[in-house]
């Protein structure tokens, strides 16, 4: 199970907000579901950037990230969410996400992350239902300064998202070590 279900669960409250219909124009929103414009046509996009931070544990219990101290990380994430329905009524629903930012270890290395990830949800029938299946692209990269380690992982396959938890569906590929050591 991976911990991307927060992250998931905007991107479904994006798809799920793209077949409400509008109440009120809001008083002061840049979001484009929210956009009259948008609203009412076939195509949404969302645009969110927020603060992260996360943390990685040194190795210890058993973690395989190649860290020789706990790592705290903050920077800037960006989501962009798209939703759209074709003529013949067949929902296209893709996300595209990034992050950078700096990270220290408590031994005192410093480091620079990235992030990226990509998506679509597969064969939606009713955006509203779930679960549904995603594919997933997705990088994580920590790279330490000197002599410190870096951290690199990969991951590409379809997963079930059920508004909580992103399962696998199927053999995901998974490169660089273990899924606890992509924080975001």
């Amino acid at each position: 199970m991976l911990r991307r279900a927060p992250s998931l669960a905007l991107a479904a409250a994006v798809a799920l907000a793209a077949c409400a219909d509008p109440v009120a124009p809001p008083a002061e929103s840049p979001d484009a579901l929210l956009r009259p414009d948008l609203a009412t046509g076939s195509a949404v996009a969302d645009r969110v950037t927020f603060d992260v931070t996360f943390s990685i544990p040194g190795n210890t219990y058993g973690n395989t990230c190649g860290l020789s101290a706990p790592v705290t990380g903050t920077g800037t994430f960006q989501m962009v969410n798209r939703a759209s329905q074709t003529r013949e009524g067949a929902w296209r629903i893709g996300f595209s996400w990034s992050a950078h930012g700096t990270a220290a270890g408590t031994d005192g290395s410093q480091y620079r992350f990235n992030y990226t990830a990509t998506g679509k949800w597969i064969d939606v029938v009713d955006p509203t239902v779930l679960p549904v299946e995603i594919e997933l692209v997705d990088h994580f990269n920590l790279i330490g300064e000197g002599e410190t380690a870096d951290v690199r992982l990969h991951l590409h396959g379809r997963f079930l998202f059920d508004g909580v938890d992103v399962t696998p569906a199927g053999d995901p590929v998974i490169r660089g070590g273990d899924l606890a050591c992509d924080p975001i």
